[in-house]
């Protein structure tokens, strides 16, 4: 007897390693732009919708909402953008740690963006280890309390462009951009 609850508590632990990030699975993200290759775009957009997923969302008309505010052409030929179907902020972490191990390398220049409650989680994260997220490559973040259609403008896609620029001039340089060099 006791040497079956050990081969059971064995292949309990086996079984909770070998158990994969659901964040692996397309459906769990409203936008994963992985196809798109590193080296083909400077930087990654994180952003995560005010709306908390549940049983009862409609994923498409949340889908439909990312792809409005940060996905297609907003954001294209300057970075990628990663979107997930998030209901906690456990989920926001499983999230963020699948993205760090699977599409960040380096200090890959990177952006969060977070609107309402998904706003406040991923503002949270940030505060958590500000300077670490520095070292990965975040340049920017926004946060709004609001829910709100176009919250992403064009002044800030503008900002995020400039960030970019400044973070991977000091990557190459090792020193900070001078004032007026960046492009308009």
């Amino acid at each position: 007897m006791k040497q079956k609850l050990v081969c059971l508590f064995a292949l309990v632990l086996v079984a909770g390693c070998l158990s994969k990030s659901p964040y692996e699975y397309l459906e769990n993200w409203l936008i994963r732009e992985d196809p798109v290759r590193m080296f083909a775009v400077p930087a990654d957009v994180f952003y995560v919708q005010g709306d908390m997923y549940t049983k009862k969302s409609s994923v498409p008309m949340m889908t439909d909402y990312a792809r409005m505010e940060v996905g297609n052409q907003r954001f294209h030929g300057m970075a990628r953008v990663f979107s997930p179907l998030i209901a906690s902020s456990d989920d926001l972490e499983a999230a963020l740690k699948w993205y760090f191990k699977y599409h960040h390398e380096g200090n890959r220049p990177f952006v969060f963006i977070g609107e309402g409650e998904g706003g406040r989680l991923l503002k949270e994260y940030e505060e958590k280890d500000p300077e670490g997220l520095k070292k990965k490559g975040l340049v920017a973040s926004f946060y709004t309390d609001d829910y709100r259609k176009g919250f992403v403008t064009a002044e800030m896609v503008e900002e995020i462009k400039k960030a970019v620029e400044r973070a991977r001039f000091r990557e190459v340089w090792g020193k900070d951009m001078p004032e007026g060099m960046l492009s308009n």
